[in-house]
């Protein structure tokens, strides 16, 4: 058994890791960046990126790439954990929901074996620690390393009374801080993504991790000190502060024990719970290697993520050589061969044909790092597989081997090197295994795309789907974005959702199944259906009792007369008023300069002054002033007003936005968890084509769309601020063909975060959204009609907007979509409710079961030729 007293960390301070040898680390976490969907010019950069870091960098790195199992029941219990903290209405329904899909989803082996890759990297701040510092001119080193040490001796460490020699002060810690804060900064633009310094806390965890076992068996340890404050008092009275590293703090990190199980595997023990746990692993280093890289085409630690269904970590120690010491190694090296090649002349032999391609191949580095100017990495690549038992740790070493072949890389496993490989992924560990070093130029280090992520998605929430590389789990908190939380380093804050595709694809089912799960999950939702697909919603849905639920069919009851009256669903009179203009120059075709326009904006202004305002009001005022008009074209103005208002009050429709004085009507509220909103007879334009021709009806049913609007931003303000609200505005483009209306959507959409509110915008086309999309958060495309249209939403995404790409959009199945995360990534994930029972109760066809129960026995006849 293995357990080292000696252990390489003497101290952690947040991200600051002190190494025992007196190396002193900055430890980050790379958010990670998209990259499968990139043409060949968006993949250079990043690459440029990095290159550039690796060239003009001074100090020794640590790349770290980690997985961790998607703890698919772990997320569930961590939501129904959250669940239980809040006070809400289906509460206990929404508990039974997550813990039968915990159940569900445990039993299948896909949701157990998917990983997600987390990728840090660790700088070495001082350079004066490099280890490859000593190569070189050995007397100036000597010199060098001298002055260190008289340097040394005159630290406070040394002088003060209550000060011991490996005590850190805590100035010096201040100004480590200062010099990793700055370094964040540098990171984060070349590695195309965020990073951020780890805590206290996941510095540490990034330690433990190394002694885990299972998926779940390590977590943050809140508060975890790895030492103490200390003072010490010089001969002059000056007081210095310091911190003073506790070597048994790191003995509880360690455990598990381990084990060497044969020359080539340990064995790992550990009690978790009330059951020892065990695992086999191995590290593989590689041995042979190219020094350098041509892009694209070398991004292996992507390919890892892409192709492995199980877990593979890697550790990368890089050590910089200035760019004159990897040249005089080098020449050494030549030189060396020469002599090798002199002595086998006077022998009257030649050198065998492996020392002429070695030699062949310095003199080839030599020239290209002369040319370049490049600094040199030593590098030591190790791989580390686990696996429950021996032969299946086996299979998967041999897989890894075939996969890393492909980029030119070869790896073995060193006889009886195991434990110094396992110290290597320990952050601040020396090399203890120096055999298989690898020196190559900055452009391996770029070319193998450290930090691109196939990562979507929150890892927290409700599930929602998988993707369709790999079936990786996708969960996703809606309101997640607005919380601000600490370690959540989300690129967009908005909540609102972008939704679109076309009809039939699976739009209105995601945004159906979205806003139920909120709803279990303890959101309120309102749900805008101009379309009516919702109706049956009033019977129940599973988990969700018909008690909890509205389905208000506005139009279908005399007291809904007058409810969509703009002064009765707008928050404020002033807003009423643009509102009321904006419908009234609408319905009338009046524009700014048009007499009727002014005579328009006249009656608002003169209604919104009067104790119940409302659009009959309107008629009422301009008949009145009817008599009272000095000019021909006024009255002629104003009889066309009215004669088009009264018009319109005729058709059933009208009755719900021209509400009347005294009028009793039933007030707009929501007061169920899940309320569904609907409109009798409404009928909306087909398409923006001839809208000249458009008739009178469906002028009405916009108008009315444009109301509604005002009350769902009516409901956003009146609700709770700290519970989570979810608008689903179906059929948003057209809403926002009025300026109004978009500037409804638009209040909502800004605004939503503060007000803790998501809009959900289902719309068919990409270019319903024109420069909105800048404020979403979430976004989700199905497949789309047309060329011109995905090209549309691959920008909208960020992404080329070239022929595969849009080739790829046009042709997602149904169901599937390409979805982008609050942290910018992107990836097609394909919906999944889990439960026949959700499915068929958002399901908008119009084929029976026995429809659906023939086709698919015509499809396997068609498939078996019976």
């Amino acid at each position: 058994m293995k357990v080292f007293t000696d252990f390489p960390v003497r101290h952690i301070e947040g991200n600051l890791a002190f190494g025992r040898d007196g190396s002193v680390w900055a430890y980050y976490q790379v958010e990670g960046f998209g990259y499968d969907f990139r043409d060949t010019m968006q993949k250079i950069h990043p690459y440029n990126r990095q290159l550039s870091f690796y060239v003009e960098n001074v100090h020794d790195l640590h790349f770290l790439m980690i997985p961790s199992l998607t703890d698919v029941s772990g997320i569930i219990d961590e939501t129904i954990e959250e669940i239980g903290r809040k006070d809400y209405a289906l509460k206990e329904n929404g508990i039974r929901y997550f813990q039968s899909l915990k159940r569900t989803l445990a039993a299948q082996r896909s949701s157990r074996e998917t990983n997600e890759y987390h990728s840090y990297i660790g700088v070495q701040l001082d350079p004066r620690k490099n280890e490859m510092r000593k190569i070189g001119n050995l007397g100036l080193a000597a010199v060098t390393t001298l002055k260190d040490l008289v340097a040394g001796f005159t630290s406070p460490v040394y002088r003060a009374v209550g000060l011991e020699p490996n005590d850190i002060l805590k100035r010096d810690i201040e100004q480590w801080r200062r010099q990793a804060d700055g370094l964040r900064e540098t990171l984060g633009q070349s590695m195309s993504s965020l990073v951020r310094a780890l805590t206290k806390e996941e510095t540490v965890f990034l330690i433990e991790q190394n002694f885990s076992v299972t998926h779940n068996d390590t977590r943050l340890r809140k508060g975890y000190e790895t030492g103490m404050d200390v003072n010490g008092i010089e001969d002059s009275g000056r007081v210095h502060e310091a911190r003073r590293g506790n070597s048994k703090a790191f003995y509880e990190l360690q455990n598990a024990e381990i084990e060497e199980y044969d020359q080539k595997t340990l064995k790992l023990y550990k009690m978790v719970g009330e059951e020892i746990e065990e695992n086999y692993v191995q590290y593989l280093v590689a041995d042979k290697i190219s020094p350098r890289s041509l892009h694209p085409g070398s991004e292996w630690m992507l390919h890892l993520q892409n192709r492995l269904r199980f877990p593979v970590s890697v550790s990368i120690k890089a050590s910089f050589m200035r760019n004159d010491q990897i040249i005089k190694q080098l020449s050494d090296v030549r030189l060396a061969y020469e002599d090798q090649r002199i002595e086998a002349a006077k022998g009257g032999s030649e050198v065998d044909l492996k020392v002429s391609k070695s030699e062949s191949g310095a003199i080839q580095m030599e020239a290209r790092f002369q040319e370049t100017g490049y600094p040199a990495y030593v590098c030591s690549f190790v791989f580390k597989v686990t696996a429950k038992d021996p032969d299946e740790l086996r299979v998967r070493v041999d897989e890894l081997k075939r996969e890393m072949n492909q980029f030119g890389m070869h790896l073995l496993s060193p006889y009886g090197e195991m434990i110094s490989y396992f110290m290597e992924f320990i952050p601040t560990s020396p090399r203890y295994n120096a055999d298989y070093l690898q020196y190559v130029e900055p452009t391996k280090l770029a070319g193998m795309m450290f930090a691109a992520t196939t990562n979507i998605g929150d890892n927290r929430g409700f599930y929602l789907g998988q993707t369709l590389k790999l079936n990786r789990p996708v969960f996703i908190k809606p309101d997640l974005a607005a919380k601000a939380f600490e370690g959540v380093q989300n690129v967009v804050d908005s909540l609102a959702v972008m939704i679109a595709g076309m009809t039939g694809k699976g739009k209105s089912f995601l945004i159906n199944l979205f806003a139920y799960l909120s709803v279990l999950s303890g959101s309120l939702a309102l749900i805008v259906d101009p379309k009516g697909d919702r109706k049956r919603w009033a019977e129940g849905l599973p988990f969700i009792p018909p008690e909890f639920i509205s389905v208000w069919t506005l139009g279908a009851d005399e007291r809904d007369a007058g409810c969509l009256d703009p002064f009765r669903t707008s928050v404020s009179t002033s807003e009423a008023k643009d509102i009321a203009m904006d419908i009234l120059s609408f319905l009338c075709d009046k524009h700014l300069g048009d007499v009727g326009f002014t005579q328009l904006s006249e009656a608002i202004e003169h209604e919104g002054e009067q104790d119940d305002p409302c659009l009959g009001g309107l008629r009422d005022y301009l008949k009145a002033r009817l008599p009272q008009e000095t000019t021909e074209r006024r009255r002629e103005s104003c009889m066309e007003l009215i004669e088009t208002l009264e018009t319109l009050g005729r058709l059933q429709i009208s009755r719900l936005l021209f509400g009347e004085k005294g009028q009793r009507y039933r007030v707009l509220e929501v007061s169920k968890p899940l309320q569904v909103l609907m409109v009798q007879n409404l009928q909306l334009p087909k398409n923006d084509k001839d809208r000249g021709k458009i008739r009178p009806i469906e002028k009405i049913s916009e108008a009315i769309l444009i109301s509604i609007a005002a009350f769902t931003k009516q409901y956003m303000f009146n609700q709770d601020r700290h519970i989570h609200k979810i608008v689903v505005q179906d059929e948003a483009k057209t809403v926002e063909r009025s300026a109004e209306g978009k500037a409804q959507l638009d209040f909502i959409t800004r605004m939503g975060r503060h007000y803790n509110t998501t809009l959900m915008k289902g719309t068919q086309n990409a270019s319903d959204y024109d420069e909105d999309v800048a404020n979403m958060g979430m976004k989700f495309s199905f497949a789309l009609k047309k060329y011109d249209e995905s090209l549309e939403m691959l920008r909208y995404f960020n992404l080329p907007d070239t022929p595969a790409n849009a080739e790829y959009l046009n042709s997602l199945d149904r169901g599937t979509a390409l979805f982008q995360d609050i942290y910018g990534r992107t990836a097609a994930i394909r919906i999944h409710p889990v439960y026949k029972e959700i499915e068929e109760a958002f399901d908008s066809s119009t084929a029976t079961e026995e429809e659906r129960t023939y086709e698919r026995q015509r499809q396997e006849r068609i498939r078996t030729g019976v």
